[in-house]
């Protein structure tokens, strides 16, 4: 269906006021509408099927996920589904709706009851309207509200839409002033440090680096020297560092992997890169390097075997750096490389080798759709690797069936830069 769209070029003030609400009205149905058309096509397709068809959309990872699960969460609140499909309420207050009944229940008179509330109330307030209800919902389950809150505690972290990486946390009151306090007092000691030096940082990437230094780094207190000094009786004057309840901040074991190709010719570093392939300049790399332990593995060289073939089934440490580079994720879900298995294409109850061209990265719960749900790997005409639903086909009969799924055959080639000698991945340790 097409949506005809009205030519605002020549509108006055007065007529685009008119004007943008009918348009709002107009994005809030389609968006209910959307969302029941994802629910619909969940209950014959599954959730997993939602979230491909909303990646097509060009949506990312996060984005669709969250699609599939709002679309999901809305199917069993049709009043609630109703009035976002009628431009009563938006999408996003609908979605929190669908959040606090996954987590308790919502009678029919408790939904309306919010949904009343959602017409009226912008975002931000209708959360806490939801909050507020759902505790007292759950008000006979003996918890305390900071208990029930940190049941709902989550954290993320995300490529964002803008190429940069976005983490996204929800704490009960309790921790989250605990992270504030810390937070703030570490941006609070940035902000001194900014003016003694005439630094023109803003508040936000105060904030971003204060952020970096807590989660990556960590406290050192005072040497044994100074504490004895306390316990004796001398006092030393309140500074910036101390107020803060910092003390200096020292680099905690962090492994980053970086990929680099190396000039045999002219003897120098090329394209660095991270391993989900964004590039990095050379003279970061060296950056990095000044205060980080380096450990090259060199793919394909003497003692680096990427083929094993039968001889076991284990991978090797080069086996999981190559794979690394070549899936950068999950093949599956995207889910980051560092929490993925290596999985056989062709089984290894069924002969298949432990080589470089038979192994993909899966994490847990796509490695459990192979081996209990019949998922398939499946190779691109481009060579990426994708795992896919088992494909729909009649009933099989005793003589057709297997208890294994069989192997693909392999086609592409890998990329040889990331196989070859002149490629290599190092360990960085801050």
């Amino acid at each position: 269906m097409g949506v005809e769209l009205a030519d605002f070029a020549g509108l006055e003030s007065g007529d685009l006021v008119k004007l943008i609400p009918q348009t709002d009205s107009a994005r809030r149905q389609l968006d209910g509408y959307l969302t029941a058309l994802l629910g619909r096509f969940g209950d014959l397709e599954g959730q997993d099927a939602v979230e491909e068809l909303c990646r097509q959309f060009g949506l990312g990872h996060h984005r669709a996920r969250r699609q599939a699960k709002t679309a999901n969460a809305l199917n069993a609140l049709p009043n609630t589904l109703d009035a976002a499909k009628q431009g009563w309420i938006t999408i996003d207050h609908a979605q929190a709706m669908g959040e606090s009944n996954q987590r308790a229940p919502l009678s029919p008179e408790q939904e309306l009851a919010l949904i009343t509330a959602a017409i009226s109330e912008d975002l931000d307030e209708f959360k806490k309207t939801v909050a507020r209800d759902e505790d007292q919902r759950q008000a006979d389950d003996g918890l305390t509200r900071n208990e029930r809150q940190r049941q709902r505690r989550s954290g993320k972290v995300f490529d964002g839409d803008n190429d940069m990486v976005v983490l996204h946390a929800e704490f009960d009151r309790i921790a989250g002033e605990r992270v504030k306090t810390s937070l703030l007092a570490l941006a609070d000691r940035m902000f001194r440090e900014d003016a003694k030096t005439g630094s023109d940082r803003t508040h936000e990437q105060r904030t971003a680096d204060a952020m970096v230094a807590l989660i990556t780094q960590q406290p050192e207190r005072a040497d044994k020297a100074g504490s004895d000094a306390s316990s004796e009786g001398s006092h030393t004057g309140d500074t910036g560092d101390e107020q803060s309840g910092c003390g200096e901040l020292a680099p905690q074991a962090t492994t980053l992997i970086v990929t680099v190709d190396y000039d045999t010719l002219s003897g120098q570093l090329k394209n660095a890169g991270l391993i989900d392939g964004t590039p990095i300049e050379v003279d970061e790399l060296r950056h990095i390097a000044c205060d980080a332990g380096i450990v090259p593995a060199i793919f394909a060289a003497d003692g680096q075997p990427l083929y094993m073939g039968r001889k076991q089934r284990a991978v090797t440490h080069a086996q999981k750096l190559a794979l690394y580079v070549r899936d950068k994720r999950c093949i599956g879900c995207g889910m980051r490389a560092s929490a993925c298995d290596a999985h056989h294409i062709t089984w290894w109850d069924n002969d298949g080798p432990t080589d470089i061209t038979n192994l993909v990265l899966l994490c847990p719960k796509c490695h459990k759709k192979v081996h209990k749900q019949d998922y398939i790997v499946v190779q691109e005409s481009e060579g990426q690797f994708q795992l896919r639903p088992p494909p729909r086909t009649k009933a099989r009969s005793p003589d057709n069936a297997t208890d294994h799924p069989p192997g693909i055959t392999l086609h592409q080639p890998l990329d040889t830069r990331a196989l070859s000698p002149d490629r290599g991945v190092s360990h960085v340790s801050r």
